[in-house]
């Protein structure tokens, strides 16, 4: 490994983007379409980063790339509790174990505990799902525009409410909860559509990670990755979520780039 970080970055190469972190705490951090690695080539040129470790699903895949480059890579999972853990030590410290829960293209859902990490489950619903569903249903072509429009939707003339259905709410059960994704469709705004979209990717990931973290007695469910970068209403919604499942969420800042810290971080470990 490296004595120093002068040269170096982790580089987070997901399905959809490419994350960079380098330099020391606090890091530079930048993100870059997955498709456009001629952009990620000059940035890293531009900052003088020669050595680079490389993570994510396209580290092995899209490795070529950077011929040019000393690269070394490591594993995805391995970085994301790495990355997480130094950032949780940072903001008021890590409850181990914790479900890691990381929303790139899709979801993958890990335990962390003391003395590593382990993959416990996944689903393919993730920030992907909001991209390519997303664009079908508010006509947006980025996944800013995407979410921009899902924010200012109503998703009430969408979905099937508990109170569409008795009226009010049930013990325990509040009238604004959905009994149906896309139950309604009273409304074909995009916007709302948009908002009805997000609104499932949200409830299908805080469910599963939920009972995942309920599975293996986690402490708490932290919540990282692309798809919660400038998307406070996916945040709100996984939040909700996971309090209504009976577990605690916890949110980290820089968290849409663990991989791509943990991959720095290894360099010099």
């Amino acid at each position: 490994m490296l004595d120093s970080r002068a040269n170096t970055a982790g580089i987070d190469l997901g399905g959809c983007l490419a994350k960079i972190a380098h330099g020391d705490d606090p890091f530079q951090l930048a993100t870059f379409p997955a498709s456009n690695l001629d952009a990620v080539i000059a940035y890293l040129k531009a900052h003088n980063l020669s050595h680079l470790v490389l993570t994510g699903g396209g580290s092995i895949k899209q490795r070529a790339a950077f011929a040019e480059f000393h690269v070394v890579t490591t594993g995805e999972f391995e970085a994301s509790a790495r990355g997480a853990n130094y950032l949780l030590e940072r903001q008021g410290g890590a409850a181990f174990p914790y479900m890691l829960v990381s929303i790139g293209t899709g979801t993958s859902i890990s335990k962390v505990d003391r003395t590593g990490c382990q993959r416990v489950t996944g689903t393919g619903v993730g920030g992907g799902t909001l991209l390519g569903l997303g664009s079908v249903l508010t006509g947006q072509d980025t996944y800013d525009k995407i979410i921009g429009k899902a924010t200012s939707g109503d998703r009430s003339g969408v979905d099937t409410l508990v109170r569409d259905i008795y009226d009010g709410d049930l013990p325990g059960l509040g009238g604004d909860v959905t009994a149906a994704n896309f139950g309604k469709v009273a409304s074909r705004q995009p916007e709302n559509l948009g908002r009805a979209a997000l609104q499932m990717v949200g409830e299908v990931i805080a469910v599963i990670a939920s009972l995942a973290a309920k599975n293996v007695s986690a402490q708490e469910v932290l919540y990282v990755g692309g798809a919660l970068r400038d998307n406070p209403a996916l945040a709100q919604v996984l939040e909700s979520i996971t309090q209504f499942m009976g577990q605690r969420s916890r949110f980290v800042q820089h968290g849409e780039y663990v991989g791509a810290i943990g991959a720095l971080l290894q360099a010099t470990d």
